[in-house]
């Protein structure tokens, strides 16, 4: 997950005539909500073509939450806030938030829907990953109506965001950075709840749980990614190590060219690559083990550059 800045402008269709006579149909529906009252179901107007269009353009095509790229037709849009319910039988949901352009993000379905998923953890290797796939999948997980909140729920009316302490990171409002990490010294590529002198970020062990982020079929699509970037990292070590067999007069220049091969491992953390906040963590711990290796080993003429 990246941060995002959301444009300021608002989808023209978020508050067209369809849009308002949607809010005042929803307006009416709930003036007489009782608990155990059905949720108004005829929300439409929040998923226009320009607001689909602005979303994909916010993301770079991905999943605001997982980073998969969204295929063109699957893309859905996501109420951060849910709008027909939170699962607790005496709150309606965030119904007047439904059209609401700061309460959007683009999302891929295993992360916005409840489907039956496979976790993976840490400790798990790629025989326990296989055997795990070999048995039906019998935990529900994904967002689905889940919004966990520290505080008072919000009511009708209310876009004070900070008041009900939200435990589910919005990725445009707060950097995901200070609430996740990766593990990169297990068989897969797991995220974790940033821990910072003191216990978990609730915020970030509520998103993972919710979104099922350590899903198997996203841990494998991220592990991919990771084992290129594992594998470039073996390589620059092996030829730094060869370099240093070379005298003295040359070693300073092989090592150089050799470090530029970092440079195209800072290509898979652009923002429009998939899993880029994995791979900007990963290529950060190496660049801090480059760092150690050249102190020790490299020539002074490559510390004065470095």
């Amino acid at each position: 997950m990246i941060r995002a800045r959301r444009p300021d402008e608002v989808p023209s269709s978020l508050g067209g005539d369809a849009a308002e006579s949607e809010k005042k149909a929803a307006a009416l529906h709930y003036a007489g909500w009782k608990p155990g009252t059905a949720a108004y179901g005829k929300f439409k107007a929040y998923a226009g073509s320009d607001v689909i269009d602005a979303l994909r353009k916010m993301f770079h095509g991905k999943c605001a939450y997982c980073e998969r790229t969204i295929e063109k037709g699957s893309r859905e849009v996501e109420h951060y806030r849910p709008k027909g319910g939170v699962g607790d039988p005496l709150h309606p949901g965030y119904w007047w938030l439904a059209h609401s352009w700061s309460n959007l993000l683009p999302t891929c379905g295993p992360c916005n829907k409840g489907l039956r998923q496979h976790l993976v953890t840490a400790d798990m290797t790629v025989d326990d990953v296989e055997a795990l796939q070999a048995m039906p999948a019998s935990k529900l997980a994904g967002k689905a109506n889940q919004f966990p909140v520290g505080a008072a729920r919000l009511t009708a009316g209310s876009e004070d965001h900070a008041t009900e302490q939200p435990q589910l990171i919005d990725p445009t409002r707060i950097d995901p950075n200070d609430h996740l990490c990766w593990s990169h010294a297990s068989d897969f590529s797991i995220l974790a709840p940033r821990s910072n002198s003191g216990p978990p970020s609730i915020e970030g062990t509520e998103t993972i749980r919710c979104l099922a982020l350590n899903r198997v079929g996203l841990v494998e699509a991220r592990t991919k990614q990771l084992n290129i970037l594992r594998g470039q990292r073996v390589r620059i070590l092996e030829s730094l190590e060869a370099a240093r067999a070379i005298p003295d007069t040359a070693q300073a220049q092989a090592m150089q060219l050799v470090l530029q091969s970092v440079k195209d491992m800072q290509l898979h953390c652009s923002t429009d690559k998939e899993f880029a906040a994995m791979s900007t963590a990963f290529v950060a711990a190496f660049r801090e083990e480059l760092g150690e290796w050249l102190r020790a080993n490299a020539p002074a003429a490559i510390l004065a550059d470095a």
